[in-house]
């Protein structure tokens, strides 16, 4: 039999129903649970804590207004679920089931923590002594939730928000749609876990090799060292779609105010040192160049109207195993009238892949703009990438949402932007400033 309570202190414990929590559980103060399920509608409120003491699974079934939830109030003095020691699992987790709030785990065992918002499961793991954290299913550029089970909290942390578009010059983009506040003292290794809704497609640009942790310094977003797991600590393959990444080496968690996905601006598994696209009178020829290749297999030649629908036009093998010069080419015998936007898909002979950057050639008397296409959706293009020093890129309400000063390539990620007309403004190298209106829109 599962028991509900085992001890009960603190200022007050009001509950009913069965025993599992299947029912209302109002948390005012402490309370010891040896209990092994719970099916939510328990709130346990600020500056209370109730404690497991035993492995916990989450069950279906319940009723009440938050089924299957287990909230803790989010601000402080927060209201904190703890797992101690003992209690190595938590299981069932899903969109239904999880805790709404703050989880505290005590020991040094590898601890999936079951936190979730917005009716999404959002779980990280961390293996700290005393590591609490919770999730926040909302962009940190606003860092507001909801609150159950009615209203919104203030922002979240208090020292929020944490703008997407601010970030490190590492970095190419931040995730809009999540992050987490993780605190404790005690180094430990970070995971953090993704799904569909996550986006780590559009954020990468479909490159999971340019996945990373990222975490918030009190100034801007950094990049935090760290791999994608090949076994998801939920289990299944890693991918685009759902799967989890962890920090190469401990941290304490205190040291970053929140933790997110973002994009680096890495290298390509192949090393190109050059990749060119020209119209050479009705063709266009394209030329790369690399300076190491390991594993690798062909290069595909891909061209897109748009920057959304490609078309595979070729392939070339590639050398293998190289650490010196090697050049190849290749010739599109008939380009399409406008522009045309080429890419490599550079594939390894254990099938996994990475894309280069995308060079435009234009056939015909289409005007040139700065920037294209219009509307974008996912990524904005560059005339002339080489003579931008800075851009910036202004919403309609006037909010700047975008901002670098770095070398850049013929493409801008903007995952981390908002439906809506914005003005690009770029500054050239030699300080004479060009703006562009696009509509963004996905």
């Amino acid at each position: 039999m599962k028991h509900l309570f085992d001890y009960i202190s603190g200022v007050c414990g009001i509950k009913t129903g069965t025993a599992v929590l299947t029912v209302a559980a109002i948390i005012c103060g402490t309370v010891a649970h040896g209990q092994e399920g719970s099916s939510g509608n328990t709130t346990i409120f600020n500056g209370a804590e109730m404690t497991f003491f035993g492995n916990h699974d989450f069950t279906t079934g319940g009723g009440g207004t938050q089924p299957g939830v287990i909230n803790t109030i989010r601000t402080a003095p927060f209201g904190i679920l703890n797992f101690a020691a003992s209690a190595t699992t938590s299981t069932g987790g899903d969109d239904a089931n999880y805790v709404d709030g703050y989880v505290r785990k005590f020991g040094t065992s590898p601890f999936i923590f079951p936190v979730g918002d917005n009716a999404h499961f959002g779980p990280f793991g961390a293996q700290g002594d005393g590591t609490m954290g919770a999730y926040y299913f909302v962009d940190p550029t606003s860092a507001v939730t909801s609150m159950l089970p009615s209203g919104n909290y203030p922002v979240l942390p208090a020292s929020g928000p944490f703008p997407s578009a601010t970030f490190e010059e590492a970095l190419d983009a931040v995730s809009t749609i999540e992050y987490w506040d993780i605190d404790g003292s005690n180094a430990t290794p970070v995971t953090l876990t993704w799904d569909a809704a996550s986006a780590i497609n559009a954020l990468t640009t479909s490159q999971l090799n340019k996945l990373t942790i990222a975490g918030w310094n009190g100034t801007q977003w950094v990049a935090i060292p760290s791999k994608v797991d090949a076994t998801s600590i939920l289990g299944g393959t890693s991918d685009l779609t759902a799967g989890s990444i962890t920090t190469t080496g401990s941290l304490a968690p205190d040291t970053y105010v929140a933790y997110t996905f973002a994009s680096l601006d890495t290298p390509m598994p192949v090393t190109l040192t050059a990749f060119t696209a020209q119209a050479e009178g009705k063709t266009a020829l394209l030329r790369w160049a690399t300076t190491e290749e390991t594993n690798s297999d062909f290069f595909e030649i891909q061209r897109s109207p748009d920057g959304k629908s490609w078309t595979e036009l070729g392939r070339q093998v590639s050398q293998g195993e190289s650490k010196v010069l090697v050049s190849y080419q290749f010739t599109d015998v008939k380009p399409e009238a406008g522009t045309n936007l080429y890419r490599l898909r550079m594939v390894d002979k254990d099938g996994t892949f990475a894309f280069s950057s995308i060079k435009p050639v234009r056939f015909g008397g289409e005007p040139r703009r700065v920037v294209y296409p219009n509307p974008a959706t996912d990524v904005l293009f560059l005339n002339s990438p080489e003579s931008i020093g800075k851009i910036r890129i202004i919403n309609a309400n006037g909010v700047e949402v975008y901002k670098a000063a770095k070398k850049f390539e013929s493409e801008l990620n903007i995952s981390a932007l908002q439906n809506g007309i914005h003005l690009v403004e770029l500054t050239t190298v030699t300080g004479s400033i060009v703006t562009e209106k696009v509509l963004i829109r996905k």
